[in-house]
């Protein structure tokens, strides 16, 4: 019997398709870091079956403020998106009030800050607290509230890449801290420590509802 030869499929077939624009927001989410905060959101917005066409995330060639201003400024200009949400630390970098400020008076970013780092948001899913985090020794801000931290995720380090499942059952508890902790800062004038993490936590929760 002759075998006849099989027919070569088409490299179309194998090309993995492009992620669709959804009818909600087009938003751009920039961060300071490489590893913990792009974990965090690429893995929430997995879980909750956001496009990554509508839901780009990118690290900034910069991990200072102002340089992920820059670098934001210039991808919205790039594209269209409707917001690009610039995520930052206050602990040891420059210009950082400078950044806030040149956010401020550019339409369609916003600021996303921790003070002193993201760190904040993840102890905010054990504990309220508004005792502020210092310099201490050879210990950096973030650094002690890492330490604080270990009370809860004695294994943590930054850039876990599990970090956003294992947070999802304290959600709500860490959203409701954040905002008791952002009145308590707007009544004393204080921002340590400080975070509005869960804004754009709770803007991408809700954002298939609109």
């Amino acid at each position: 019997m002759k075998v006849m030869p099989r027919k070569k499929r088409r490299g179309k077939s194998f090309e993995r398709a492009e992620p669709v624009r959804e009818a909600y927001a087009y938003i751009l989410i920039v961060c300071e870091g490489t590893k913990s905060e792009p974990n965090y959101f690429k893995r929430m917005r997995r879980l909750h079956r956001l496009s990554s066409a509508n839901i780009e995330i990118a690290p900034s060639p910069g991990s200072d403020p102002l340089s992920i201003v820059k670098f934001a400024k210039a991808k919205l200009k790039e594209k269209q998106y409707d917001n690009v949400y610039c995520v930052f630390d206050r602990d040891g970098h420059p210009g950082y009030i400078e950044a806030l400020a040149a956010i401020s008076r550019c339409d369609g970013l916003i600021a996303i800050r921790s003070v002193p780092c993201f760190e904040i948001w993840v102890l905010l899913h054990f504990v309220y607290s508004t005792a502020p985090f210092n310099i201490s020794g050879s210990s950096s801000a973030c650094d002690n509230v890492i330490r604080a931290l270990k009370a809860y995720i004695t294994d943590y380090e930054k850039g876990r890449e599990t970090i956003f499942d294992e947070l999802e059952p304290n959600m709500e508890t860490a959203i409701r801290h954040a905002k008791v902790l952002a009145v308590h800062n707007k009544q004393t004038g204080g921002e340590n420590p400080a975070t509005d993490i869960h804004v754009l936590v709770d803007f991408l929760r809700k954002l298939k509802e609109h």
